[in-house]
Formats: C-alpha cells, sequence, structure tokens
C-alpha cells in the first residue's frame, strides 16, 4: 500500500485500529467527518486514506455508498505491514558544534539506540544556505521526523512549514514564532527567575541583564524573566537602564567560530565595566557572555565575586574551571535531546496528533561567582 507522505502516519493508525477490530461494532465504517474528527485530521487527508484503502481492497464500498472493511484483504495488507521499516530521525543545526550541540546529540543517539532507530546529522558551520537546502529535501533522504536548531528569520519559517506540509514531523530546540510544530527546551523563564531573584536577594540592589535579549524565543524567555524579577523586586524603574542588550552572533556566521563567540561580549563587557561604579551585579543571558565579562574585568582588575558579582546560564563545562568558578543555570542538555527523540517517534507513528510543548526543569549551581 502506497500512500501520500502527508498522511502516512495516520493511515498506519488506521490500519491497525481496523485490524485491531476498532469499529467492529458497526456495521459500516463512520462518516469522513467522524473519522476526522476521531484522528485529528482535515477530511481530505481521511478521504485520500479512504482511496488508497479502496484501491488495496481493503475497503468495499455498498450499494448505498457505505464503506466496510474486507476482512481477507485487510490481512492481506496486515502483513505486508509486519515488518515495518527503520525510523530515521535527523538533528539539523547550522552552528558550530559546541557543549551544548554534542550533549544535545548525545540524548538523540542515546534513544535512538534504545528504539532500534538511525540518526542522522544535517550540519553546516558555514552559513545558513546550505541548511536550508538540505532542510528542503529532507523527506528524500529517508527522514521520517527531524530536530530542527532554529533561527528568526523567515526562511527557517518557510522551509519548517514546507517540511511539515510534506508529512515529516518537526521538533525544534526552543519555539519559532510562525510555525506550528512541537518544541524541546529548558525552561528559561524560570531558570532565569531563579537567577535574577538569588542576585537580588543577595546584594540588596539591582541586576544588569547582560547580553542579546531578542535573537531568540529562549533569549526572550530569560529576558521576560529578568523583567519580572525586576519588577517583583521594587526595581520596575531601573529595567530599561540596567538592560545591556547588544547582538552576540545570533544569525550571523561570521560570529559562530569560538573565539568570536568569545570576545565579542568582552568587548562589550569591558566598554560596560569602564562606565559604571562598582560593585556590580550582572544576570549574564549565558556562559559565553559570562566569560566574556571574566576577561574584561581581568583586563581592568577587577574581581569577579567581590568587584563585579554574575550568574550565567547554561553550565558549560568551562564554567566550573573559570577562577573563580561561575555560579549559573544548568540545563539537562542530554535529557533536550532524548526527550526531543522521543516527541518525534510519537510523532512519526501518529500517536500524537498536535504540536507538543516540552520545558525541561532548570536548576541553580552556586559557585563562587556570587
Amino acid at each position: 500500500m502506497k500512500y501520500h507522505s502527508k498522511s502516512s502516519r495516520v493511515a498506519e493508525v488506521v490500519l491497525a485500529d481496523l485490524a485491531g477490530g476498532r469499529f467492529r461494532g458497526e456495521t459500516f465504517l463512520p462518516s469522513e467527518q467522524r473519522l476526522a474528527e476521531y484522528y485529528s485530521s482535515s477530511r481530505h487527508t481521511i478521504r485520500r486514506i479512504i482511496g488508497n484503502l479502496l484501491e488495496d481492497g481493503v475497503l468495499t464500498r455498498c450499494g448505498n455508498q457505505r464503506l466496510q472493511v474486507n476482512p481477507e484483504k485487510l490481512r492481506e495488507v496486515e502483513a505486508e505491514h509486519s515488518a515495518p521499516e527503520q525510523i530515521t530521525l535527523a538533528f539539523a543545526y547550522a552552528a558550530y558544534p559546541d557543549a551544548m550541540i554534542s550533549s544535545v546529540t548525545t540524548g538523540l543517539k542515546q534513544y535512538v539506540a534504545e528504539h532500534d532507530m538511525k540518526l542522522q546529522l544535517l550540519t553546516s558551520p558555514t552559513g545558513h544556505g546550505p541548511m536550508l537546502r538540505t532542510l528542503e529535501h529532507a523527506a528524500a533522504l529517508g527522514i521520517q521526523g527531524i530536530f530542527v536548531l532554529p533561527y528568526f528569520m523567515e526562511e527557517y519559517v518557510d522551509v519548517i512549514n514546507k517540511l511539515m506540509d510534506s508529512g515529516v514531523a518537526v521538533a525544534t530546540l526552543s519555539e519559532l514564532p510562525g510555525v506550528q510544530c512541537s518544541s524541546v527546551c529548558g525552561d528559561d523563564y524560570s531558570g532565569a527567575f531563579v537567577a535574577v531573584s538569588r542576585l537580588i536577594e543577595k546584594y540588596n540592589r539591582p541586576v544588569y541583564f547582560f547580553g542579546p535579549r531578542g535573537e531568540t524565543s529562549s533569549s526572550v524567555d530569560r529576558y521576560n524573566a529578568y523583567c519580572r524579577a525586576m519588577t517583583e523586586a521594587g526595581f520596575d524603574e531601573e529595567v530599561a537602564a540596567y538592560t545591556v542588550d547588544f547582538e552576540a552572533y545570533g544569525s550571523n556566521p561570521e560570529s559562530w567560530p569560538m573565539e568570536s563567540k568569545l570576545e565579542r561580549p568582552a568587548d562589550m563587557a569591558r566598554a560596560f565595566l569602564k562606565q559604571v561604579e562598582t560593585p556590580v551585579s550582572l544576570f549574564c543571558m549565558n556562559d559565553y557572555m559570562a566569560q566574556g565579562v571574566y576577561r574584561a574585568a581581568a583586563r581592568l582588575k577587577l574581581e569577579i565575586g567581590k568587584d563585579v558579582v554574575l550568574i550565567g546560564f547554561g553550565d558549560l563545562p568551562m564554567a566550573q574551571r573559570l577562577e573563580p568558578p561561575l555560579t549559573t543555570i544548568r540545563s539537562a542538555r542530554e535529557q533536550i535531546g532524548y526527550q526531543a527523540a522521543k516527541l518525534l517517534h510519537g510523532l512519526v507513528k501518529g500517536e500524537l496528533n498536535t504540536a507538543v510543548h516540552l520545558r525541561l526543569p532548570m536548576e541553580l549551581i552556586e559557585r563562587a561567582s556570587c
């Protein structure tokens, strides 16, 4: 039996239900409208599936145009599908591999190995063009489900929507406005709120937000949490003046190499620290921002943990090796990959028919930087 790729996952569920006798108590199969509601699909999709089942003889149309199951033919089709094709998932990212990507990949690999699936890595460390073109052909590459590192770019919105229309299951690493696919990431809002609240509670002064606040949905969530924590502490009037917002790297491939991730924040931190009175408290959008502050403080002869107190985000491997070790928010990176693979698996099998947004808990790791 051959199905249009858009309806293939629902078709397999319908076949399984017919074989399991789900509609055995009814003389005829339910109407297209009832089936569409039952399987959370459009009537167009159900009509295509019914057409394929009629063509294969699994269903027959009676004189009154109602549908009935042909048990003998159903058993034949079941036999054809008794050994399902191995599922292939993919992780797609336009970026240089770093600790975050490596850990997410480890989680994906673990789930895939546990469930006898295959994993492909679609990477482009030099730009978005090659990645976007690869994503356009994911279905032709035999990929049934794909986990995408998204950027706030219309090109990503367009290609992800096309992927979903082609029948490929898609989830993104944080939400992307303009698409209705699932997403998996850490609970950035809660993590940032805990970090900022901790700094305010410990030092009884307003906290600076340091880093880009709108390059991804994760950075938006972290900044919104910062604003909430400042407001609840009575520092709502200071929020604007205490926001040090700048473009760090984002969608520009020239900023993806590791040294660029560190030097840009260091330059911005040096300019900032030369203008403010110390001691000063900072919440850094991620650990790369925090490491940039360390570099700038060293150049200005300022002491981390005394003149400059700060909390990072991500708990990258270097966080505990900085001097002094960095207080940061730990993200369950491997679990993000594992849960993303689990979610995609459910989508591919047709067990999920709606977008799901998973947010994994964060943890404050207290060290010596604050």
